[in-house]
């Protein structure tokens, strides 16, 4: 509701002339601006207690790919699956001829 007024307030109140819409619009913004420095913006991810000379380190390593890094990485992780199921069926197939299931020239 507050995102519909304050984009009526927008094209009706400041683009448009209307002071009642202004004056809604003021109010509507600073209730969103109160709500943005009330936001948190941090996410606790681990938490334990340090004992006497412990220490911790932080890193941020933000390595983002591209997009072409990413459908490589993908692809390679495709190839990768089949390989691993045709091996695992050729796999198979060895097992049951060993133990005799599967004559030797058959498919």
């Amino acid at each position: 509701m507050l995102a519909y007024l304050r984009a009526r307030a927008l094209s009706k109140g400041f683009l448009g002339g209307s002071r009642p819409w202004v004056a809604l619009g003021v109010v509507v913004w600073t209730i969103r601006f109160f709500q943005w420095l009330g936001r948190r913006d941090t996410e606790i991810v681990y938490r334990e207690a340090l004992g006497p000379g412990q220490s911790v380190i932080i890193r941020h390593s933000a390595t983002t790919e591209s997009r072409r890094q990413r459908r490589k990485a993908d692809r390679r992780a495709r190839a990768d699956a089949e390989t691993r199921r045709r091996q695992a069926k050729v796999d198979r197939r060895a097992a049951r001829r060993r133990r005799g299931e599967v004559p030797a020239g058959a498919a």
